[in-house]
């Protein structure tokens, strides 16, 4: 998913749009006075940040902060606080937004609210996670100059015309760039108070959402928020929310069915038992979201293309998929998934199963003789039934005998092993899409300022310029044209093992109704109690 710190990163979560579960807490059962005022409980990782530009606690984005628009499931437009956003030649973009919004602490939300969040997010020297968000906007660059500090702290791309006016130059013009403004955490205003100290305001942020900071949360256990009387968006169907802090979402799920928690992610390796276990009270997701292995492109023994393709054909997708997913993720026959738009199937030919191939290429290239092949993954989340049979399969399909499987205690370790380059051996990689757009996850993954820095660590500069002319193009058909042969390339040189299109897996206790799993992925402002 990173190797610098310039988007967000999600190769090994998702955190992206996932529950990273880093800090121990006991739910204990739900308060009745929870449930009397309509407060429901989310089950969570550790917040790396609360400040949007930052991290990666997408949950409590978007239960404190508004978008400009929200993209829905279906991939409907809708406005939030943006009351329109055009361009006549999709490079200046003009966005205007909505009158009477006001921030939590009752500061009015106005265009220069946007535009210096946006330059406090892109300012190099911040090192925020989203960054990259804005690596096309012009004075990106001047921002994150290759040498040296910037001269500068404002992007020339972005102003605020008057209060209500948002105007954004892009460097190469780009048809998608309404769908990065409404799903990305990149794009959410700050509050003036934010710049007094950003350190502080992390801790318990004002945002402009539905929902605010109530008291003075404790991030190692849990934080509580409450509805915002001056929020001028949908009205959430809650009071509040209290967000619980596991090491282990196992420990969710057995809460959870106890009616001690009411929101979690299910733990990979309890998909085969949710529906017995919940009935009706689960969803599985269909993603634009790609599991993969990812592979260390600089250790010497996985850079012949023939030995990372070697261990894609040795993988038995559908059986694992059947064993340990009970069917509910896809096996991948492409980097992108069925649920990027225009997305074709089948594009990868080293996707199938062919041991016998697969032993032939491996031979071609010289055989395995680099020691002990270690599987690297974050631990606590349930991974470790997949990567344990990823591994058997490798040992016998491939005839490498010591496969080793490396779990670090959560994702915090296991990003920083990857961004201290620590990690030697294939490691559990994943990236859910802000929005469902082939474009979004060929230029997160392979160009240098996509995935932050737990990206893929291979980039394309040919496949990165067919994505442009794809953006660039007000066609569908000619995008998806553009996409495709720009995937192609990169499936040609194989920097990562294509493994499941992901879904998103939620279940839910019997005290709320209304819960919807999309790309957000909970639908926070829907979810109801039960009185």
């Amino acid at each position: 998913m990173e190797m610098k710190g310039k988007r967000r990163a999600v190769v090994a979560l998702v955190a992206g749009l996932g529950l990273a579960a880093v800090t121990a807490c006991s739910s204990g059962t739900v308060k009745s006075e929870e449930a009397k005022s309509a407060v429901f409980s989310i089950a969570d990782g550790l917040p790396d940040h609360l400040t949007p530009g930052r991290g990666y606690s997408y949950n409590q984005y978007n239960a404190l902060f508004a978008p400009l628009m929200r993209l829905s499931a279906d991939g409907t437009l809708t406005m939030v606080q943006a009351e329109s956003m055009e361009s006549s030649d999709n490079r200046h973009w003009v966005i205007k937004i909505k009158s009477g919004w006001t921030f939590h602490n009752g500061e009015p939300v106005t265009a220069q609210s946007y535009v210096d969040a946006w330059n406090a997010t892109a300012y190099g020297p911040n090192a925020w996670a989203n960054s990259g968000s804005f690596a096309n906007v012009k004075g990106y660059a001047d921002l994150n100059p290759a040498e040296g500090k910037p001269k500068t702290k404002t992007m020339s791309g972005v102003k605020a015309a008057d209060d209500h006016t948002i105007e954004v130059d892009l460097v190469t013009p780009d048809s998608q760039f309404p769908l990065a403004v409404a799903t990305g955490p990149a794009f959410m205003p700050l509050p003036k108070v934010a710049f007094d100290d950003f350190d502080a305001y992390d801790k318990a942020p004002v945002g402009n959402g539905p929902f605010k900071v109530t008291g003075t949360p404790n991030l190692t256990v849990s934080m509580e928020v409450k509805r915002y009387d001056g929020y001028k968006g949908p009205q959430p169907g809650s009071d509040g929310i209290v967000f619980r802090f596991y090491s282990d979402l196992h420990t969710a799920y057995t809460d959870a069915r106890g009616n001690g928690v009411d929101i979690f992610r299910v733990p990979v390796d309890k998909w085969p038992h949710v529906k017995q276990d919940f009935g009706d009270r689960f969803s599985a997701f269909k993603a634009p979201a790609l599991q993969f292995l990812g592979i260390p492109l600089t250790d010497k023994r996985f850079r012949d293309p023939r030995v990372r393709k070697a261990i894609s054909l040795a993988i038995d997708r559908e059986a694992v998929n059947k064993s340990i997913f009970g069917g509910l993720n896809d096996p991948a026959t492409s980097i992108t998934s069925p649920a990027h738009k225009g997305s074709p199937a089948n594009l990868c030919d080293y996707c199938s199963f062919d041991p016998a191939r697969a032993k032939q290429l491996l031979a071609e290239a010289g055989g395995w003789s680099g020691g002990p092949m270690q599987i690297w993954l974050p631990g606590g989340l349930g991974y470790e039934p997949l990567f344990t049979a990823i591994a058997n399969q490798l040992r016998q399909n491939l005839g490498i005998q010591d496969v080793q499987i490396k779990t670090l205690p959560g994702f915090t370790p296991f990003f920083e092993a990857l961004s201290k380059k620590k990690v030697d051996g294939p490691y559990r990689g994943m990236w859910g899409s802000f929005y469902p757009s082939m474009a979004e996850l060929l230029t997160a993954l392979f160009t240098a300022d996509g995935g932050g820095q737990f990206s893929t660590g291979y980039v394309n500069e040919r496949m990165a310029k067919l994505v442009e002319q794809g953006n660039a193009s007000g066609d569908a058909a000619e995008q998806t044209a553009k996409y495709v042969e720009a995937e192609k390339l990169v499936l040609n040189e194989a920097p990562v093992v294509p493994l499941f299109y992901d879904s998103y897996v939620y279940a839910w206790s019997e005290n709320v109704t209304d819960v919807e799993i999309d790309l957000t992925p909970i639908n926070i402002t829907k979810v109801k109690v039960k009185r």
